[in-house]
């Protein structure tokens, strides 16, 4: 949980994004955007001139469509358009990411510190699905899936403002996940300590198991083995598609005659399916994996 303290930390460092950080990032995220992933973004002229709540479906362990969208954002609006994302708790327990986070336009992921953020206009992104999202096994890639969360719609409701979904697509298969490894990340205390449903399970990373275990390292430099782990995490070379949807009045969906968990069930109901159905459509133009 974020203290009291980090909160007025944050509050405070609201819209410190570094501008000079960002510039010198951008040759960088241009080549992994144009070259490598082969980044495609259509609906810009769905985002409102006021202030909205971005709801994206997250993918691929790493989760590189985010880096993708931050740089894709930078590289339309410059600092013109005041925008935040909410980042994985985990980034408060590391000085690096404490450091990195506010300079990439990141703030940690706490109900009040992305209340905050859209009360003084700043548009969000959100990932109502979270790592258990991004964990899910290859096979599940073609399905968003929020597990039920839905303090997204709650979220949009207290703050008054509309829902606006970006739906991505190939970045899952970036990697290629066998099991979200749940069990390992309760027995290894990640869940408790780092809000981890997960430690993902995949094709790479079994097989640098094997050679851990069958001794191959031994046969080559100890140099080859820190490598090897570190490939682990390098991502395939995945065409991404991203789609920005029309925006979404929630305001205008709420119906006082139900209750609360009715209408946010409802709406939850109805931004996922929006979003499936995009997804659905963009997966279908797709003729393979990773190529696209």
């Amino acid at each position: 949980m974020v203290t009291t303290a980090q909160k007025r930390r944050l509050f405070r460092d609201l819209g410190r994004i570094d501008p000079e950080f960002a510039e010198k990032l951008a040759p960088f995220l241009e080549g992994l955007y144009r070259h490598y992933f082969r980044c495609e973004m259509t609906g810009w002229e769905n985002i409102p001139e006021r202030t909205v709540l971005f709801v994206g479906n997250h993918n691929g362990l790493l989760t590189f469509e985010v880096l993708m969208l931050f740089h894709a954002w930078w590289k339309r609006y410059k600092g013109s358009k005041r925008a935040l994302g909410l980042a994985h708790g985990i980034a408060l327990n590391n000085p690096f990411f404490r450091w990195l986070t506010p300079r990439i336009g990141a703030v940690p992921a706490d109900p009040e510190v992305a209340y905050e953020a859209l009360t003084r206009d700043y548009s969000l992104l959100v990932y109502p699905g979270g790592e258990k999202e991004s964990f899910r096994p290859f096979t599940e890639r073609k399905k968003i899936n929020f597990f039920e969360r839905k303090g997204f719609v709650k979220l949009a409701i207290r703050a008054k403002v509309p829902i606006v979904p970006i739906v991505s697509v190939g970045a899952h298969e970036s990697y290629v996940i066998l099991h979200r490894g749940e069990e390992i990340a309760e027995k290894l205390g990640l869940k408790e300590k780092f809000r981890l449903h997960g430690l993902p399970i995949t094709i790479r990373s079994l097989f640098f198991l094997w050679c851990v275990v069958s001794g191959v390292f031994t046969l080559f430099p100890l140099a080859v083995a820190p490598l090897a782990f570190i490939s682990i995490f390098v991502p395939m070379p995945s065409k991404m598609t991203f789609r920005i949807l029309p925006a979404i009045d929630v305001e205008s969906m709420w119906d006082p005659a139900q209750t609360d968990n009715d209408n946010n069930q409802r709406i939850y109901d109805h931004v996922l399916g929006v979003m499936q159905k995009v997804h659905d459509e963009e997966y279908a133009k797709r003729k393979w994996p990773v190529l696209g």
